[in-house]
């Protein structure tokens, strides 16, 4: 399950993002793709749920959605931003 650190606060602007690592003071902004994602995270979640949704809400390939997924996650963990 992946599942955001609690030291990240966060707001939905305008169909985007935007955030706080209160551990670092950095500020991040997502797109609408990557908000939908992140939203996800609120909660614990498999992968392939988050890829599900990108299927249904956007319409893309299930095989391109896993990738999609797969490094919107591997940023997120170089960024300190999941829960261990």
């Amino acid at each position: 399950m992946i599942q955001l650190r609690k030291e990240i606060i966060w707001r939905a602007v305008d169909g985007r993002v935007v955030g706080l690592d209160l551990r670092s003071s950095r500020y991040f902004s997502l797109n609408d793709t990557a908000a939908m994602l992140w939203e996800s995270l609120h909660s614990e979640v498999e992968p392939s749920a988050l890829a599900d949704r990108l299927v249904s809400e956007f319409h893309v390939e299930r095989d391109a959605a896993q990738s999609d997924v797969a490094s919107f996650l591997a940023q997120l963990q170089d960024e300190g931003l999941l829960a261990d």
